[in-house]
């Protein structure tokens, strides 16, 4: 009885999140402004690690949510780790020397053997438009009684959490300059945020604001992205 209850346990752990594996408490892709620092580290258990900048926000700012003057993007930097083995990664930062990037990444909650940090690169590539290809627009439900619309960037965008998971990221208004943290309650939307930052073009963004947000971090919540027209005009 006891194994069956613990079967069951595990089995309702892989299937709440099937993308992410078992003590990965995030999963997504960011755009890094700068790599400052790689090299390789270890004894027993070789890693490469480094430091990189990516853009965030102080979310103590003081500044007017009603008139969308939040928030004044910063820097940050993050300490990261590559696996040996994935040469493909290794390669790609050596070579990178400047100029900004995209890479795909996890963060463990479980201490991962033969990791120095938390937060793992997995794949690292130059944005272009031959790097994916997102159907030029997409829609979903809204989940707010308050819409609108802007052109922009999609800097973050990660699925976290474990047995509830939720998709969390950052985007940039180019308009105001202003960075601000959103969420997406659709899985295919998340799916088609992924293939837009891949492809490194600026985007109408339609953004529904709820008053409950439920079990997500942001009440910004991505209902649109269109390539060609503000969101809301159909």
């Amino acid at each position: 009885m006891r194994n069956w209850k613990l079967t069951a346990a595990v089995f309702m752990l892989l299937s709440a999140t099937p993308a992410m594996a078992i003590g990965t408490y995030a999963e997504g892709w960011m755009v890094v402004k700068k790599l400052t620092k790689l090299e390789s580290q270890g004894i027993m258990f070789d890693s490469f690690e480094g430091e990189l900048i990516v853009t965030g926000y102080n979310d103590d700012e003081e500044c007017s949510r009603e008139d969308y003057e939040c928030y004044t993007p910063i820097d940050r930097t993050i300490q990261f780790s590559v696996r040996p083995e994935n040469k493909e990664v290794v390669n790609f930062l050596q070579q990178k020397k400047e100029g900004s990037f995209l890479i795909q990444y996890r963060i463990h909650r479980i201490e991962n053997l033969g990791l120095n940090t938390d937060f793992e690169i997995v794949k690292a590539i130059n944005p272009s438009p031959s790097a994916a290809e997102p159907a030029p627009s997409m829609k979903v439900d809204q989940t707010g009684s308050r819409q609108f619309s802007f052109k922009g960037k999609f800097l973050q965008l990660d699925e976290q959490g474990t047995l509830i998971g939720t998709y969390e990221g950052l985007y940039l208004d180019e308009k105001t300059g202003k960075v601000h943290p959103y969420s997406v309650t659709n899985e295919g939307m998340a799916k088609h945020i992924y293939d837009v930052m891949k492809t490194g073009k600026s985007v109408y963004i339609g953004i529904s604001d709820a008053i409950v947000t439920g079990f997500r971090k942001s009440d910004y919540d991505v209902y649109e992205v269109n390539e060609q027209e503000p969101a809301g005009m159909q």
